[in-house]
């Protein structure tokens, strides 16, 4: 396969940036707390957007390589920051310190085969590599939908 090539072209305007992706428009702002106008989703909040939107691709693929009965799944992502290291501590590093995902999967399989799935998309999903391989501390919980996810 072919090498894939992903553009992006932006403006900034103050805070907020506008992009297009193809024929896609994207628009990214701070909140008012963080100098922006709060009149777009924030960039980390996007970033982690990407990796529910990458996890949800990964896991349609490999639920039809391995004949799962996929019939939905929701994904509830947070990521913890120290603010202080994108304000200039240099002492502190400014990205996510962890992320933790939980996700709960409307599926007939057991959760063995969840598991399974899981630890799939874990190894081929791009956004979530970038962020276990860059030693950031993740924590991925799914489960099927008639559980509960712990806390």
């Amino acid at each position: 396969m072919a090498q894939m090539t992903f553009k992006v072209q932006g403006i900034g305007n103050g805070m907020r940036t506008d992009s297009v992706a193809g024929k896609h428009k994207i628009a990214i702002d701070e909140p008012v707390t963080m100098g922006g106008q709060d009149s777009a989703i924030d960039p980390l909040s996007t970033f982690l957007a990407s990796l529910i939107g990458c996890e949800n691709v990964m896991a349609q693929i490999i639920a039809k390589e391995m004949n799962f009965d996929l019939q939905g799944i929701s994904f509830d992502v947070e990521g913890e920051l120290d603010p202080s290291g994108l304000m200039g501590n240099l002492e502190v590093k400014p990205y996510f310190q962890k992320v933790v995902i939980k996700a709960v999967v409307e599926t007939s399989e057991t959760q063995d085969r969840i598991n399974e799935m899981q630890a799939a998309v874990d190894v081929r999903c791009p956004v979530f590599r970038t962020i276990k391989d860059a030693g950031i501390p993740v924590e991925n919980q799914w489960v099927k939908a008639t559980e509960k996810v712990t806390a």
